[in-house]
């Protein structure tokens, strides 16, 4: 077992700081791993609820649309009244700016 550098103890720590650092990168695959394998398993139990959900007719009901859609309507009605009212400000505010110079 003949060693390329001149020093054998030189070699010896080189060698076994070699050994430290790959044995320190094995305990972070390890975590990793573990990390990795309950991640996986919380996807799992997402896809499984998302799946059932799904099977269970999951998302609105047509009645919730509906009352969706008329909530919609009713509340683009009130922005439209409420665009008018600031447009009229608005309008009215300019005239006075106006009126003073």
């Amino acid at each position: 077992m003949a060693s390329s550098s001149a020093d054998p103890l030189a070699d010896l720590q080189s060698r076994l700081q070699s050994l430290e650092l790959s044995k320190a990168h094995a305990d972070a695959g390890a975590v990793l791993n573990k990390e990795r394998a309950e991640i996986l398993l919380s996807l799992r139990k997402v896809m499984a609820a998302m799946k059932a959900e799904a099977a269970k007719g999951g998302g609105a009901s047509s009645k919730e649309l509906e009352e969706l859609r008329e909530e919609n309507r009713e509340l683009k009605k009130v922005n439209a009244k409420q665009q008018y009212r600031i447009e009229h400000l608005v309008s009215n505010l300019r005239e006075q700016i106006e009126g003073k110079q």
